[in-house]
């Protein structure tokens, strides 16, 4: 089944059922509620939306398509797909993996050695060590309300050097009644990432990764693992100035072209391992990106006003995500004037 969270202006957060074109209302909340509240951790997210269906009846009907045009904040809209409970947002962890495709390895190499005029080598070096069953690069979007949803804006801080998307596969996580990991489905992100400060030198990839506002986003539909079929994922990534295409690419993701053995797994290991997912939490996992955009692509990067429109096989859909600036909140005026 494919699922979603929309906002209703009225009374915030619902969960919604995709049925062909219409989306069936589940009712206030999302899909931790549905897991964690509606024995989702217990019978299965599944069987748990299933009797959520059955309650609904002939209830509430949206259109599909409308809701993925919304732009409207005033009016009802999507939001990202998957998110912790109004009261509790840090209920949702977002971890992100990182050199597990080999064009990915390969591209930010080139621009890691042009950046610095020196063989940096550290991709190529990760690269090889996960290909032979070493430790991947795992990294986290520590503030989940950074992370947008489908039709909302991520944001382009002052000082960016060149900004790009990274168009990647996500696992969602739950941990049932038993205390085991479940994979309840995939869904499509966006690992908005500044490649130029992260080229200068690779131990800047915090602060390439995480700002504020938004750098990153999910969506536009979670499809359930049962459904998914995660082996060979086709994804690509366009992104619009003024309405015209300034930069194409497609890519293989999945399962069958991650680059380290066991694929998936392997990179689970690693993350659950040394940081276990704590009792009613979900966790989104991006898998890296196939896709980079080099300097040879698009020199200047993502500027505010472009729109980054990313599409994902199997069900999840078109991604699409405007840029925006990152407001200056004028807090360093106190200190700067010191």
């Amino acid at each position: 089944m494919k699922l979603l969270q929309f906002i209703d202006p009225h009374d915030g957060q619902h969960l919604g059922l995709v049925e062909g074109d219409d989306v069936i209302d589940l009712g206030v909340g999302g899909l931790y509620e549905v897991y964690y509240d509606g024995g989702g951790d217990e019978i299965g997210l599944v069987a748990a939306v299933q009797k959520m269906r059955a309650a609904a009846g002939d209830g509430r009907r949206l259109n599909l398509q409308a809701l993925l045009d919304a732009r409207d904040a005033s009016a009802v809209h999507l939001t990202k797909p998957i998110s912790g409970p109004a009261d509790n947002p840090h209920a949702l962890k977002v971890w992100l993996a990182g050199v597990t495709h080999e064009v990915s390895a390969k591209l930010r190499e080139i621009e890691a050695q042009q950046a610095t005029g020196a063989a940096v080598n550290v991709y190529d070096q990760k690269y090889r060590e996960v290909s032979g069953g070493g430790r991947p690069e795992l990294f986290s979007k520590g503030e989940p309300e950074t992370v947008r949803g489908h039709g909302q804006a991520v944001t382009r801080p002052v000082d960016t050097v060149r900004l790009v998307p990274e168009t990647e596969l996500v696992s969602v996580y739950g941990l049932n009644k038993q205390g085991q990991l479940e994979r309840l489905g995939y869904t499509g992100g966006n690992d908005v990432t500044d490649n130029g400060i992260e080229a200068d030198n690779p131990l800047n990839l915090p602060q390439a990764k995480n700002w504020g506002g938004g750098c990153a986003s999910l969506g536009p539909l979670l499809v359930t693992a049962d459904e998914y079929d995660d082996g060979d994922v086709t994804v690509s990534c366009e992104i619009l100035r003024n309405g015209q295409r300034v930069g194409f690419k497609e890519g293989k993701t999945g399962q069958d072209n991650l680059n380290m053995p066991d694929s998936l797994l392997h990179l689970e290991r690693h993350l659950f391992r040394r940081i276990p997912l704590e009792a009613r939490s979900l966790l989104a996992f991006y898998w890296g990106t196939p896709i980079v955009f080099a300097e040879s692509d698009l020199s200047d990067g993502v500027q505010v006003g472009d729109v980054m429109r990313l599409h994902f096989s199997g069900g999840i859909g078109t991604l699409e995500n405007g840029v925006v600036p990152l407001e200056d909140t004028g807090q360093l005026i106190g200190l700067e004037g010191k």
